[in-house]
């Protein structure tokens, strides 16, 4: 049974471009070899909830858990419940119920006209150029063009956080804050090796809503 929902509305601030890929199914002279993923209405930059949920439990994963390659499943280590956060409850079967619901993180207001003010109306990414250089004749080859949100860049979000009987909220709580912080040393994204995607999020408490 459901005993409690919290919320937390936080704010991801880019500290570096970052790069999450949309469709590209036109290439214009003077575009982007790979675009980002928009809302079509508007244009803007999203971060899609199941990126964040996606890469938390990554990271989670690296630190306490191992992958059953055979079984497509996990199993934890030191019976730790933090991974438990992406598991469908149990005494819910066969209804499929996650403790942790990941909004979509959308711009601050305030990010979005300031990237317009800096980039022109209706304009929130930068093209990259990219280059691979050839170790032998030393040179660059093959340019490519990477469409970003530049660093600076604020988007705001939100994660519920579902408590049902039996659950140890404490540990929940502190499963979920510390995927954030191992996010923060990590990447979002894609090219994180090369020095996208790096963020830092802020206003991470919980609030009891029902």
């Amino acid at each position: 049974m459901l005993k409690k929902i919290l919320r937390m509305n936080y704010e991801l601030e880019l500290l570096s471009g970052l790069h999450i890929g949309g469709s590209t199914d036109v290439f214009d002279i003077g575009g982007a070899d790979s675009t980002i993923i928009k809302n079509p209405m508007t244009g803007e930059p999203y971060i899609p909830g199941s990126s964040i949920k996606g890469k938390i439990r990554s990271v989670l994963t690296m630190k306490y858990g191992q992958i059953d390659e055979k079984e497509q499943d996990y199993t934890l280590e030191d019976n730790k419940v933090f991974l438990s956060l992406f598991q469908p409850v149990e005494d819910l079967n066969p209804i499929q119920v996650s403790r942790a619901i990941f909004r979509d993180a959308v711009l601050t207001p305030e990010s979005r006209d300031r990237l317009q003010q800096h980039l022109g109306a209706g304009n929130f990414t930068e093209i990259k150029a990219e280059n691979k250089i050839n170790p032998l004749k030393g040179k660059a080859e093959n340019p490519r063009f990477i469409e970003r949100v530049p660093a600076s860049a604020v988007f705001e979000g939100e994660i519920i956080l579902q408590i049902f009987d039996g659950d140890n909220e404490e540990e929940l709580r502190r499963g979920l804050e510390e995927g954030i912080r191992l996010l923060e040393l990590s990447y979002l994204g894609g090219s994180g090796t090369r020095g996208y995607g790096k963020i830092a999020i802020n206003d991470t408490d919980f609030e009891e809503v029902s």
